[in-house]
């Protein structure tokens, strides 16, 4: 094998690897065992120029070597000797993860500029498909790749990622975040006292049409927390069994209003979880068994004992019918969000609507239809506004209605200030 100098071998000034690994490591490596593949050159006029093996080269230099072993391939033009560059690195799977991306993307082009491009339904040229075969890796790994690779030059910030996974879960959100962001400029949704009735929601539910709505978020009374004051002199078990024959109903009116692909989402009390799992389940939904976790922090909630912890969290049952994709995926099961202040509470139950706008954010899209059975306060409705979503609910107890009626103007007369 020819030996040439080092110092006579020209760099070209654009090479792809930005990062040369451990350098030192392998001068250690060859000053051991010598040089186990030679690097290849071509010469250009009067100099001869690398083609590919740098990292040995700059080992070499590291180490003090005059010579180095060298494979002459005149043969090669500029796309070719890059293609030789790249498809040996990719080879030797030295490259960390952002240029294995863009590497697979140049290949991709220099394959597509010396052969041309396939024509779907007419054949010839280079695809995906012969990019794939060439790195012998799916052609869905490869898309997905060459995708990212395109999305590191619009998104500078995805280099920052560790990992391919965890670039492309951040690419993944960015693009539903405009997606989202797209619609809730285009669309209007109808702000109006006319989305919440009062009244019993076993009986006003029927009068929406099936597969009409697009979300249910709702936190029944589990005559736990609130209790009609004509129903107090009952006894526990009861008014217990009352409160579930009503959210039993309720529920076969929220799958038959549901559309197909859709969730729900039922805030519960623990001690209620199989009861509300069994009655899902029976009407066909289907459930997450381990339920969401809501994290209150700001305060803390009812007072512990001598053997009671306070407790700062609540339970929410995800259901879902058919199978519809959450708008950003892994996501944690465990949502921190601040509680409402006592002073500014409505509903003793009442729920942030931070919290509400993120669940309504991860399983629907602006325009779509949420739907409250259980409206207490109206913050359902509001952050379903707020998000540009429409809303219908239904309250039973006049107070609470009222309330909820004044909330809904209010951000009704906000919004119009605001035009």
């Amino acid at each position: 094998m020819p030996k040439v100098k080092v110092a006579d071998i020209k760099i070209p000034h654009e090479r792809f690897r930005e990062d040369y690994g451990e350098i030192e490591e392998l001068a250690v490596s060859i000053q051991r065992y010598g040089l186990l593949h030679p690097i290849i050159v071509k010469k250009v006029g009067d100099n001869i120029e690398l083609v590919s093996g740098e990292r040995r080269l700059k080992a070499h230099i590291t180490l003090g070597i005059e010579e180095i072993e060298v494979k002459f391939r005149d043969d090669l033009n500029e796309l070719e000797a890059r293609e030789v560059e790249i498809e040996e690195n990719l080879q030797r799977k030295n490259f960390n993860w952002q240029e294995e991306v863009k590497a697979k993307l140049e290949i991709d082009s220099i394959k597509r500029k010396m052969y041309g491009s396939a024509v779907p339904g007419h054949g010839g040229g280079w695809s995906i498909q012969d990019t794939a075969h060439s790195l012998g890796e799916s052609t869905g790994l490869t898309s997905r790749d060459l995708r990212l690779a395109e999305a590191l030059e619009q998104y500078p910030e995805l280099k920052e990622e560790k990992s391919k996974e965890a670039a492309w879960r951040r690419f993944e959100r960015i693009k539903e975040r405009q997606i989202s962001s797209a619609l809730a400029d285009i669309v209007s949704v109808k702000v109006d006292v006319s989305c919440l009735v009062h009244g019993d929601s076993t009986v006003e539910m029927r009068k929406l049409k099936s597969e009409s709505v697009d979300l249910v978020l709702t936190d029944p009374p589990f005559g736990i927390e609130l209790r009609m004051k004509h129903e107090q002199e009952r006894a526990y078990e009861d008014e217990q069994a009352h409160v579930l024959n009503v959210i039993d109903l309720v529920m076969s009116e929220c799958y038959r209003v549901l559309k197909e692909d859709r969730h729900m989402y039922v805030f519960f009390d623990p001690r209620n979880q199989s009861y509300l799992i069994d009655i899902c389940e029976k009407k066909k939904f289907k459930v997450l068994e381990t339920p969401l976790i809501w994290h209150k922090t700001g305060g803390s909630g009812p007072a512990g004992g001598d053997i009671v912890w306070a407790r700062n969290y609540e339970c929410i049952l995800f259901c879902y019918k058919g199978h519809r994709q959450l708008n950003t995926k892994g996501e944690s099961d465990v949502i921190t969000v601040p509680r409402v202040a006592p002073q500014k509470k409505v509903h003793p139950t009442e729920k942030p609507t931070q919290l509400l706008r993120y669940l309504i954010e991860q399983s629907t899209m602006p325009g779509e239809l949420v739907c409250d059975p259980f409206a207490g306060s109206g913050s359902t409705l509001i952050a379903a506004f707020e998000t540009k979503r429409n809303a219908w609910g239904c309250e039973l107890d006049k107070n609470y209605y009222s309330q909820a009626v004044l909330k809904i103007e209010e951000f009704q007369k906000r919004g119009e200030e605001g035009e």
